[in-house]
């Protein structure tokens, strides 16, 4: 009788470990830089200075996909840090100078990601709300796919989303003028 419950002992302990394994695997997503192709964003200019703020104020983690026991997770704070570089590097490559003291101002805050895995690729679609300092307020859309990463879909989502935003006729004006 006791070596029965010694072998029920052991079933019942090799399935917790096997249960603990597939429980609570959750994994940090951060996102790189990825240049802007070219014929991305229309021919822009501007002649006045720009600043160019994080106003996402959620500094915690959120989820963005899960793939079977395993969650995927993302700071929208570091994410919107990323489109504000990508948003830098193309003003300056147009010579539109970034200062904290202008009176043109974007505020930038990634508000909601989401990953899709398929069969041979990874898609990642974000939004990214724009402010205006004239009191516009813009959502556009980063859709992305990726053959290789998620960390590639993401990060190419976040330029589409910057590319969608610098394409935009309001956009546009407010730089020009």
């Amino acid at each position: 009788m006791s070596e029965l419950i010694s072998i029920g002992s052991r079933k019942l302990l090799v399935l917790l470990l096997i249960l603990v394994g597939f429980v609570g695997c959750t994994h940090m997503v951060s996102v790189e830089q990825y240049p802007m192709k070219e014929g991305m964003v229309t021919g822009f200019y501007g002649d006045q200075p720009v600043n160019v703020i994080n106003a996402q104020n959620a500094a915690g983690l959120e989820l963005i996909g899960q793939i079977g026991f395993h969650k995927y997770v993302a700071n929208y704070q570091e994410w919107t840090d990323i489109a504000i570089k990508v948003l830098k590097t193309e003003l300056q490559d147009r010579n539109i100078m970034i200062t904290p003291e202008a009176e043109k101002t974007f505020k930038l805050a990634i508000t909601d990601v989401n990953f899709y895995q398929g069969a041979f690729s990874i898609r990642c679609k974000l939004d990214l709300k724009v402010e205006t300092a004239d009191g516009d307020t813009m959502e556009f859309t980063g859709d992305n796919n990726s053959p290789w990463t998620l960390y590639r879909a993401c990060g190419g989502a976040v330029v589409r989303a910057v590319a969608a935003m610098l394409n935009h006729p309001n956009i546009l004006y407010y730089l020009k003028n």
